[in-house]
């Protein structure tokens, strides 16, 4: 048998999993030979092919986006064939009788998984976490045949999720053991206020001893300190006597006072939940392979710390040194891409950065709205279906949108000029064509169901 992939065909799908961290992406298969499971890289951070012995040991939640999509069309179905294509990506063509759902996979370091509909409409798109720097390393480079493939992608992967959740769990505890220090400096701070109450007492037996010798209405007065000797100088209230005004020094003193003992408790308690998260920090730290048996008892311990489940999981989209795209991406008809631009300076960019000069841009003609670029080969044509499909993202993307009619300006990016100056967003279009295009909601829910992730 020449593509492993036929082993599939006539089997019924009973699971999916995905690793988000890694972009590792599965299937497992009941085949008329027994249960196959089938592993894909998709990217960054592994890439690649091949049949694994087990699950990994990190996969995400039945949430997911993608294992939603996978639960709602793939498992539980048959599939009818199972093949390359020419640009080396897997198709799954799922259905009994007919095909009712398509899974695309495409195994590179910058891969994707599609889930498509019956009639090759895109219901999904789902790349790895694009923060990450990719890796090169590639399974079926390094591992002659799937199995040893499969095995090799399974282990890398749990390898590097291992080490991203640990990395995420010492982070979470590290930042846990600094708020715990801070409310331990402030509780201490509260306590060293205890020195005022000997203060405060004193303050009021004088000043009910001697408010007989202030003036009404005086914002100081400096009585006599026959305790310690001297005398003292107290900022007063004008509005309030004497005698009340001891009183309140009376008060605080006894708020601090009461609430000394919650203080202690608190710090105890505090500085507690300080030496455990150490603890646990120097556990996680210490060097040495992470087992998932160990990173769940870690990661219930630091639950019952206070460390919320999300900050346990490694970071996916949030880091600060990810470059912002200037662009939203759509899959179009047959798979195609569609970029539309997310701004007037975001349009610059995606113009003049990001396309090729070989590649169609569009705009709604007379309106204020975004660039669309849809990428393609050198030398290939755009197909109708793809064409129609980026007009009518270019007129939703505008101030025409929602209207019934609205044409739209298109030409390769060649004739698509940026004048010195001009304001954001402002082009000269040399050659350019007109599409008209009437309202089409239907095409219009398609396409936005297939904005891709990011």
């Amino acid at each position: 048998m020449d593509d492993p992939l036929a082993l599939l065909e006539g089997g019924r799908v009973d699971g999916a999993f995905v690793t988000p961290e890694t972009g590792l992406v599965g299937l497992t298969v009941w085949c008329p030979g027994g249960a196959r499971r089938l592993v894909v890289g998709v990217g960054p951070r592994v890439a690649g092919v091949g049949w694994a012995l087990r699950e990994p040991a990190y996969r995400a939640a039945s949430t997911h986006p993608l294992i939603a999509a996978l639960k709602a069309h793939a498992v539980g179905r048959v599939v009818r064939s199972a093949h390359r294509d020419d640009d080396d990506a897997l198709w799954i063509e799922l259905g009994a009788e007919r095909i009712t759902a398509r899974v695309r996979l495409f195994p590179a370091v910058h891969g994707e998984v599609r889930v498509l509909d019956e009639a090759g409409a895109v219901l999904l798109s789902w790349r790895g976490d694009a923060t990450a720097t990719p890796r090169s390393w590639d399974a079926n480079a390094e591992h002659p045949g799937w199995e040893a493939a499969g095995e090799g992608l399974r282990a890398m992967s749990d390898a590097l999720a291992g080490e991203l959740r640990r990395a995420a769990l010492a982070k979470a505890l590290g930042a846990l053991a600094k708020r715990l220090s801070k409310r331990a400096e402030a509780v201490e701070g509260d306590l060293g206020r205890l020195d005022d109450v000997e203060r405060l007492q004193r303050v009021g037996r004088l000043l009910l001893a001697q408010g007989d010798r202030v003036a009404r209405g005086a914002k100081r007065a400096v009585l006599e300190d026959w305790e310690l000797g001297g005398t003292i100088e107290v900022v007063l209230d004008p509005a309030v006597g004497a005698k009340q005004q001891a009183a309140e020094y009376f008060r605080k003193a006894r708020r601090i006072r009461a609430g000394e003992r919650v203080m202690w408790e608190r710090l105890e308690a505090t500085t507690r939940a300080l030496e455990a998260v150490r603890a646990l920090k120097a556990e996680v730290d210490a060097e040495g392979e992470v087992l998932p048996a160990a990173l769940r008892a870690w990661s219930e311990r630091a639950e019952a710390l206070g460390v919320a489940k999300g900050q346990m999981v490694a970071s996916r989209g949030r880091a600060k040194a990810a470059p912002r795209r200037p662009y939203i991406e759509y899959v179009g008809a047959g798979g195609g891409k569609i970029l539309v631009g997310r701004g007037a300076a975001d349009n610059d960019r995606l113009t003049t950065k990001v396309a090729r000069m070989h590649d169609l841009w569009m705009h709604a003609r007379g309106y204020t709205g975004a660039h669309v670029v849809v990428p393609l080969l050198k030398g290939s044509q755009c197909p109708p279906e793809l064409l129609v499909d980026a007009a009518t993202l270019a007129v939703h993307h505008s101030d025409a949108r929602g209207a019934d009619f609205a044409e739209v300006t298109w030409a390769e990016r060649r004739y698509v000029r940026k004048p010195k100056g001009s304001p954001a967003g402002r082009v000269v279009v040399d050659r350019e064509k007109v599409l008209a295009l009437g309202a089409d909601p239907e095409r219009l829910r398609r396409l936005l169901a297939a904005r891709v992730e990011g």
